[in-house]
């Protein structure tokens, strides 16, 4: 299995790429808390319960948070990986996962966000197990794929990912201590009724509204 640390299956920008592998540290049984409190960035929700159903929305929403647009702006990457992993993993994150937003920004997709082409760049968490749980760390395994496209030169594509999750309890909210993440199981898709081909992607993700994540 191809080992891709990735912020959650995107299922993310490594898995929209296909690039990203590196080796993960070993992850501690607990992280000390820092003295700091970092703020979520925006896009990134926080505040979840010290549970195991809090545990597994954080994993779920902290995915969701990674398959955006936002993040091919300058330093936005580094704000929302700071925001939801621990300042030991942070550097490991971020470095691992800096390439494959590069080439998303100074590809067809970056470009297009730049001329403002209507575009989409979502992850959709499908279904998660809770491998390990105590109150202050849990790891939690995600499946569920990321959406990339846009209206003129990116053909619409989905990317599936099963995703294994390190989180710890720091400063009042769960933390990414450690993600590893690789490609599959891909289901075989079909549409063998007519009806809907005429809707595209990018209509419809602009005019939906997402459900939010649950256990």
């Amino acid at each position: 299995m191809r080992r891709l640390l990735v912020v959650f299956i995107a299922v993310m920008v490594g898995l929209a790429t296909g690039r990203l592998s590196t080796p993960s540290p070993t992850c501690p049984e607990a992280v000390p808390p820092s003295h700091r409190t970092a703020s979520k960035s925006v896009g990134v929700r926080s505040g979840f319960p010290r549970t195991r159903e809090g545990a597994a929305l954080a994993a779920g929403a902290y995915q969701q948070a990674f398959a955006d647009k936002a993040i091919l702006r300058p330093g936005e990457l580094r704000r929302r990986v700071e925001a939801v992993a621990t300042p030991r993993f942070a550097p490991v994150m971020l470095r691992a996962n800096r390439p494959g937003a590069l080439r998303l920004q100074q590809g067809l997709f970056g470009e297009g966000v730049r001329s403002e082409v209507p575009s989409s760049y979502i992850g959709v968490p499908i279904a998660y197990r809770l491998l390990a749980f105590t109150p202050s760390r849990a790891v939690v395994q995600t499946w569920g794929f990321t959406l990339l496209g846009n209206v003129t030169s990116v053909e619409p594509t989905a990317y599936f990912g099963l995703a294994r999750t390190v989180l710890v309890w720091m400063d009042g909210d769960w933390r990414i201590a450690d993600t590893r993440a690789s490609f599959g199981p891909t289901p075989r898709l079909a549409s063998p009724r007519p009806g809907g081909e005429g809707l595209g992607l990018v209509e419809l993700t602009e005019e939906l509204h997402r459900y939010g994540v649950a256990p």
